[in-house]
């Protein structure tokens, strides 16, 4: 099934480009674990978790988009390149940024996604991941 992930993650990636951030809830399994690449690396567990820290993160910004640039399937997990822009509410500041997201699936739900800075590192954390989660299949 992972084909149908890659589509899911498509979808959801094509509305974070758009600026809108509302549409992940029914991909979000109900034990999610949620992995930022900001808040030293703090996990956020369920969809509601999820959506109140998205919330106070966009709340920082006055427009922030996501822009996926390569999906790759591996197995259970699928690695996301994505371009992150954004403008500071405060400062005015424009950043911009890749970063790669490795999403675990199991029924057709994300169980698990982390973010990290480097290509490499995400390949690992994917392996890793799928050693751990085992059970998770679709």
């Amino acid at each position: 099934m992972s084909r149908e992930n890659v589509e899911r993650l498509r979808a959801l990636y094509a509305e974070l480009a758009r600026g809108n951030f509302r549409g992940s809830g029914d991909l979000l399994a109900a034990d999610v674990v949620y992995e930022p690449f900001s808040d030293g690396r703090r996990a956020y567990r369920g969809p509601e978790a999820v959506a109140n820290y998205m919330r106070e993160f966009l709340a920082q910004w006055s427009d922030f988009r996501i822009e996926a640039r390569e999906f790759a399937e591996m197995g259970e997990a699928v690695l996301v390149t994505e371009r992150q822009r954004g403008r500071g509410k405060s400062s005015g500041v424009e950043t911009e940024m890749t970063f790669y997201a490795t999403w675990i699936f199991r029924g057709g739900q994300v169980v698990r996604v982390r973010w990290n800075s480097d290509r490499d590192s995400a390949l690992e954390v994917a392996k890793e991941l799928q050693v751990r989660h085992p059970q998770i299949s679709e």
